[in-house]
């Protein structure tokens, strides 16, 4: 099965220090009186690259559209593939798309197995023939959803986030830890004005890095 957005949606992001009331309390400030709009679970992902990390580069180039290749799944496990999707995201700015898609054949795998890392990229290559990719890091964090109350306006709050990184088909179970709290917003275009008219007391600048760049910077810079 296959998804994909008919339109870019706005996607802001800010970086906080390890310290969650204070995240908690910039939330609140945005005055959307967001609620809890969905249980807390853990978001697994692996980040696909070419043998050039041309992924990395257009973002810490500035490069105007970002590209972005991934496979996710939720739950603590973080090396078991558990009902995976593969993610093509496009980033413009402060706004995106995906194309999902489910990728039923991958469920269950090992990623601590070097048969089924290759399998996993052979399969993602199968299905985006756009450039050779590589699995190249992972990212694992706690996520918390909220909805604002005229349900306009999606929140989440990443916590706790880890990474890892694989070297040619060997999956380094070994993770790095940040200390960072991560809010974003999300809200389709059309809602781009409201939602800037309400966070100008949200006291953090705008963060344009993914948790993929903060896993790759980790291990390679």
């Amino acid at each position: 099965m296959i998804s994909k957005s008919d339109n870019y949606r706005f996607e802001r992001k800010w970086v906080f220090n390890n310290n969650f009331l204070d995240v908690y309390n910039n939330l609140l400030k945005s005055k959307f009186l967001f609620r809890t709009n969905f249980p807390d679970r853990t978001v697994n992902s692996i980040y696909f690259d070419d043998f050039k990390n041309s992924c990395v580069s257009e973002n810490l180039e500035g490069v105007n559209e970002k590209t972005k290749f991934r496979l996710r799944w939720y739950g603590k496990n973080n090396h078991i593939l558990k009902n995976p999707k593969l993610e093509f995201k496009v980033k413009k700015n402060f706004m995106n798309y995906k194309i999902i898609k489910d990728l039923k054949i991958l469920n269950n795998l090992d990623l601590r197995k070097t048969k089924n890392v290759n399998f996993i990229t052979k399969t993602v290559n199968s299905n985006y023939k756009i450039k050779t990719l590589i699995p190249v890091s992972t990212t694992h964090y706690d996520r918390s959803y909220f909805l604002s109350s005229n349900n306009l306006v999606r929140s989440t709050l990443d916590k706790q986030l880890k990474v890892s990184k694989f070297n040619n088909d060997f999956f380094i179970p070994i993770f790095k830890k940040f200390n960072k709290i991560i809010l974003e917003l999300k809200y389709e275009k059309k809602y781009d004005e409201y939602v800037r008219k309400n966070i100008n007391d949200i006291s953090s600048r705008y963060s344009k890095n993914s948790k993929y760049i903060y896993s790759m910077m980790s291990y390679y810079s």
